[in-house]
């Protein structure tokens, strides 16, 4: 696909590449010239937590894990879901 910059270096992309008005491009240059834009979701500084190795590891295994899911609707239930659940891997 040829694109061609304006005056003031922009582009515009086609509606087709899937990249809308709004969105998070990060624009990486190559060793050899080529230009790569990839879409990215930022994420908030307040859910970084979230995105480490060590939590995204947890997260997996915490999705392998064999046992029934338990709804918990108050203090009293989490207390049983624990005292059951307290001492396993």
């Amino acid at each position: 696909m040829l694109i061609q910059t304006d005056a003031r270096r922009r582009i515009t992309l086609p509606p087709t590449v899937g990249v809308n008005p709004g969105d998070a491009i990060d624009l990486e240059i190559l060793d050899d010239g080529r230009i790569m834009l990839i879409p990215v979701e930022p994420v908030p500084k307040h859910q970084l937590w979230a995105w480490t190795a060590e939590t995204k590891q947890a997260i997996s295994a915490s999705l392998a894990d064999s046992r029934p899911s338990v709804v918990v609707e108050s203090a009293k239930d989490a207390e049983k879901v624990a005292a059951r659940w307290s001492g396993e891997d």
